[in-house]
């Protein structure tokens, strides 16, 4: 009997640590800009990819405003999906990427900035779309890669 609640415990503490982990790697993407909550113009269901987190069941959002775009988590995800906000001026680039096993992503890249931050979803194209009415640099050609680090060392 000892050993089983031993067990639930060692368990149970580690699945706590693995949450907190995760957690602390999602709010590490958080980027704020201090844009106005006014304006949506369109709001796109899907996933978040990055070098810490890789969301699956629709649990992210990607928002198209007036001033540029925001990522963040359905209310149900949003303390483990951080918000990650940019101006339409201040992305690099926009292209797509897929590993095997995934949807293809739109991968936003920050000008002066390696690295990024991608959106899975089955409306790619009308991403790319409106992204180019804003100006935004696009690529269409899709890039494979093995691990999501591989986006963050290629791309500087």
């Amino acid at each position: 009997m000892v050993v089983i609640i031993v067990l639930i415990v060692v368990l149970l503490l580690l699945a706590i640590g693995g949450l907190a982990v995760w957690i602390r790697r999602g709010r590490s993407l958080r980027r704020v800009i201090d844009a106005p909550d006014s304006g949506l113009d369109r709001l796109i269901n899907g996933d978040v990819l990055s070098r810490h987190l890789m969301t699956s069941g629709s649990l992210g959002r990607l928002e198209f405003h007036e001033w540029g775009v925001r990522m963040r988590g359905i209310p149900i995800s949003r303390w483990v999906v951080p918000t990650w906000e940019a101006r339409y001026e201040e992305l690099a680039i926009a292209e797509l990427v897929a590993s095997r096993y995934s949807r293809i992503a739109v991968w936003f890249k920050l000008r002066g900035e390696s690295g990024g931050i991608g959106f899975l979803s089955h409306f790619s194209e009308e991403i790319l779309r409106r992204l180019e009415e804003h100006d935004v640099p696009v690529n269409r050609s899709v890039v494979k890669f093995r691990q999501v680090s591989e986006l963050y060392d290629t791309r500087k």
